[in-house]
This record gives structure tokens, sequence and C-alpha cells, in this order.
């Protein structure tokens, strides 16, 4: 009844729009906001044990630049399912971009536990390496469907 009343992949869609013009924006903001900040605000916020603002800084840019790209893959996805079918071989190529990014965002955070040390940095590593295999997965499903589908399309 709800998926009725509502399109759930245009919300999303909607969403991961709002969401691609926003992170620029906080991406931007962040090297001013550190520059400002005390020490001990960066020391309690990022609870990073470099205490190296910057280093902190460079591996949350390059992280959210990689998020970034999977938000726009995600929007490229969703507006094929949206204007199609989701058994396109296009949805299978950004899933694996998707996968890949992810496993780029991973090796980063795996790179910033060596290096700068915080607490979660390796839970979000081990959530980003996950969800790279996840689309890894959900590429090769996508990828069997469209043979599936191309092979009943030529049965009589």
């Amino acid at each position: 009844m709800l998926f009725k009343r509502w399109n759930i992949p245009l919300i999303l869609k909607r969403m991961i729009e709002a969401l691609l013009i926003v992170s620029p924006a906080i991406m931007i903001v962040m090297p001013i906001l550190f520059a400002n900040a005390s020490q001990e605000f960066v020391d309690t916020y990022t609870s990073s044990f470099s205490h190296n603002r910057w280093l902190t800084l460079a591996f949350l840019e390059v992280c959210g630049a990689l998020c970034w790209m999977v938000l726009l893959m995600l929007q490229r996805l969703l507006t094929t399912v949206i204007r199609k079918s989701p058994f396109e071989q296009v949805n299978v190529k950004y899933l694996k971009l998707i996968s890949y990014f992810c496993a780029g965002a991973a090796l980063v955070l795996i790179v910033k536990t060596i290096v700068d040390f915080s607490v979660l940095t390796p839970v979000v590593a081990v959530i980003s390496l996950l969800a790279s295999f996840f689309c890894q997965v959900l590429a090769a499903v996508f990828d069997k469907a469209i043979r599936i589908k191309n092979e009943n399309d030529l049965t009589i």
C-alpha cells in the first residue's frame, strides 16, 4: 500500500541529489573550520591519536570525495531504475564503480587506522569493505538477470 502512494526510488534519488549539493559545500568549509578551531576542540571531536588536525582533515577529505563519487553513481543508477528497467547493463557498470569507490575508501581508512588511529576508523573501514563486496555480488546478480532476460526475449 505504501509503495503505491510513494515513489520510493524517486524520493531516494532526490535525497541523494540534495547530498550531492550539500556535501561539497561541507568539504569546502571543513578546512576553514579546522584552521579556526582550537586544538582541544579538534582532539575532542576527531579523536585521532596523532593530534595532527591537517592529517585528519586530509583523510576526511579523501574519504569524502570517494563517498561523493558513490553518491553520484547511486544517483545515476536510480535514474536508470526510474526511467527504464533495473536490469540494464549500465547498472552493472555503476554497481562495479560503487564497489571500487567503497574499496578505495576502505583502503584509505585502513591507512588512516595505521597512521592516525581513531576508534571508529577500523569499524568504518570494515563496513566500506563489506559494502564493496556486496556491490560486486549485486553487480553479478544483475548481470546474470540481464543474461536470463535476454535469453528469454529470444525464446519464442
